[in-house]
């Protein structure tokens, strides 16, 4: 049974357009998120609690001091003993956790203190950041026994008096460049078909005035990391080991990230992401060696990770301890924003995992908890002052959602929100005008980079006032969405190669062993490149099985009428489900495609794990991991 905003929605959706974008150069169809072939299937998730008990110990920070307090409520002893009626004293200590630079990959270690006394009322020293408390009770009779373990994550303020004082001048500045905070709330793997499906009240939310939707936003790549990296960096991964091997120590500190343009404008940064096994710079990388930001999450969720409990839900990693993993990561830019909103600019990203990467409909089991965090940032005062850029790196790309008819298109659209706070509408109108023109007109990750320079540079009156180093490194002509986007603009003008692309309407081959020459000619490429990588002697070769699916691109702009484009998805024996796009010449019977981005669409991290490469995963399929048989 749906709630009746989400029918309210879908009646809506019934009233849209044909296409996303409609131009010379682009029809980006448009997708109904509640067609009755992806409803059939949709099931909303509940949201689960990691415990039932009160906080032995909670934090508190003192305005005054500017010192966090940690206070032991010893009322709740009783209730936590269950009952029983027992005459025991209460010992509470912690241990500070902190961030190693004892080893070669200091972003996958941690340090931890001695065991330190906590009596009630703590003034915790200001560079105790993270730490891990203890609280046991013992009688006369019995041992000490733990009653209860938790972690926190804290924001000092760390602002030395010079500092503040430059902040609030420039803060309270009638001039032109004020600058604005930004916060950047992402959720992974998240359409902006599927975060109607499944986030009604937010999407209320984010509906309301000053939030602009970017409708015709199109991914760039195709997992987290390159998309991430062409927002934060206007980037590619391809690039960047140009540069320096992403793979070596050191040169993710290498890579211009924008927070760094934001730190030497006088903002205080944050970088908080859940699920430290599988984060965006961390999965088969060696992260940072420096903290690349002021206030940096990681070492205490992988210390939290480590030290307490586990336990999965919708995915491993779910609840640490007794917290979710999402929490700690909304409550630390919670914090972040009531330490600073009144004394510093700032940037922050706050990026989740734990419900949403690859959990068909996990967004749904957010949807309430979302919301309220979204009402207490308000309270806080984030969006009287603040820009915050609601998104997602993708769609969904492994689950059964993924294999519908629309799959192909949830995919590759994200669902991106941004909010501009009242004093910024009334100053910038133009800037208004344009984001409302803008949410039809075809942009990708390279246009919202341009946007986080844009930023810094509000009297900027056009792209050619930015200078050439602030570029998107992938995409020159891209631009900031606070900038009217051309209306005729193709997938290249914004970056998105062709396998991305979603321009050009598909027709659907209702044979499809018609191509299936096509296939065939994209397997034999496949083999060549396991050849070529050297992976022969460890992975299986691969022989072509059946054909799922075929679509043709119908061209909006001319080209050799020979050559078409075909999207094909395929198995390749003994056990891979592949999409490709390539190219086809009829007459001579050529393929072209790029190897690299063929797209996986099952899961293979069980099957290739004889290949450390991350970029060769999906290329493998180990000797050793399955016999060769048909999938059914």
């Amino acid at each position: 049974m749906f709630s009746s905003s989400l029918v309210e929605v879908s009646h809506s959706e019934l009233t849209q357009p044909k296409y996303f974008v409609e131009s010379e150069f682009c029809k980006m169809p448009y997708v109904n998120p509640f067609s009755r072939d992806v409803m059939s299937s949709f099931k909303r998730k509940q949201l689960k609690h990691c415990h039932k008990e009160k906080e032995l110990i909670t934090p508190e920070f003192d305005e005054n001091l500017r010192r966090y307090r940690l206070h032991i409520h010893k009322h709740l002893v009783k209730e936590l003993l269950k009952g029983k009626d027992e005459d025991v004293t209460l010992e509470c200590h912690y241990q500070k956790i902190r961030r190693s630079l004892k080893y070669a990959s200091p972003d996958d270690t941690y340090g931890l203190s001695d065991h330190r006394a906590l009596p009630n009322h703590l003034v915790l020293p200001k560079d105790v950041n993270f730490l891990t408390t203890s609280c046991s009770v013992q009688n006369r009779t019995s041992p000490p026994r733990v009653l209860q373990r938790d972690g926190m994550a804290l924001i000092q303020d760390r602002l030395s008096p010079k500092e503040l004082k430059i902040n609030l001048r420039t803060m309270n500045s009638e001039s032109e460049d004020l600058k604005p905070s930004v916060i950047i709330m992402g959720l992974d793997s998240t359409s902006r078909m599927n975060f109607r499906r499944t986030m009604p009240k937010v999407l209320k939310h984010v509906s309301q005035e000053g939030w602009f939707e970017m409708e015709g936003y199109n991914k760039v790549g195709d997992n987290t990391l390159p998309n991430i990296l062409a927002v934060l960096a206007g980037t590619s991964r391809e690039k960047a080991d140009k540069k320096c091997n992403l793979k070596h120590r050191g040169c993710l500190d290498e890579v211009d990230f924008i927070w760094k343009r934001y730190k030497s404008h006088g903002y205080t940064t944050a970088y908080a992401e859940d699920c430290e096994f599988m984060s965006t710079f961390n999965y088969l990388l060696p992260g940072f060696h420096h903290e690349p930001v002021d206030y940096y999450l990681r070492p205490f969720l992988l210390a939290s990770e480590e030290l307490n409990k586990v336990y999965s839900y919708l995915r491993k990693g779910y609840c640490v301890g007794r917290h979710l993993s999402f929490r700690y990561v909304w409550d630390f830019g919670l914090q972040f924003v009531r330490r600073f909103l009144q004394r510093a600019p700032m940037f922050g990203i706050l990026w989740t995992n734990s419900f949403t990467h690859d959990i068909e409909n996990g967004a749904s089991a957010l949807d309430d908890l979302i919301e309220k965090y979204l009402d207490t940032f308000q309270q806080a005062g984030l969006f009287n002052s603040s820009v915050v850029i609601f998104m997602s790196d993708h769609g969904y790309r492994f689950t059964p959602l993924r294999m519908k008819e629309s799959g192909y298109l949830e995919e590759r659209l994200p669902v991106v929100y941004i909010y501009v706070p009242p004093w910024f509408r009334q100053r910038y109108p133009q800037f208004v005008e344009n984001l409302k023109t803008n949410r039809n007109r075809l942009s990708s990750n390279y246009d919202l980079h341009m946007t986080l320079h844009h930023l810094l540079q509000l009297n900027a009156a056009s792209m050619s006032d930015f200078d050439r180093k602030h570029q998107a490194v992938m995409c020159k002509s891209c631009q900031s969405l606070f900038f009217e986007l051309p209306f005729n603009r193709s997938c290249e003008d914004a970056g998105i190669t062709e396998k991305w692309c979603t321009c050009n309407p598909i027709e659907k081959i209702q044979n499809p062993k018609n191509v299936t020459d096509i296939a065939q000619a994209i397997v034999n490429g496949l083999n060549e490149y396991l050849a070529e990588k050297q992976l022969m002697g460890r992975c299986h070769q691969f022989s072509l099985g059946h054909i799922r699916r075929a679509h043709r691109k119908l061209s909006v702009s001319p080209g050799d009428k020979d050559v078409r484009t075909y999207s094909i998805e395929f198995w390749a024996l003994p056990k891979a489900l592949y999409e490709a796009t390539v190219r086809w010449n009829a007459i001579t019977k050529n393929l072209t495609m790029n190897v690299d981005q063929l797209s996986r669409l099952n899961k293979y991290e069980n099957h290739a794990k004889c290949v450390m490469d991350a970029s060769l995963k999906k290329f493998c399929i180990c000797l050793d991991s399955l016999p060769t048989t048909k999938p059914s």
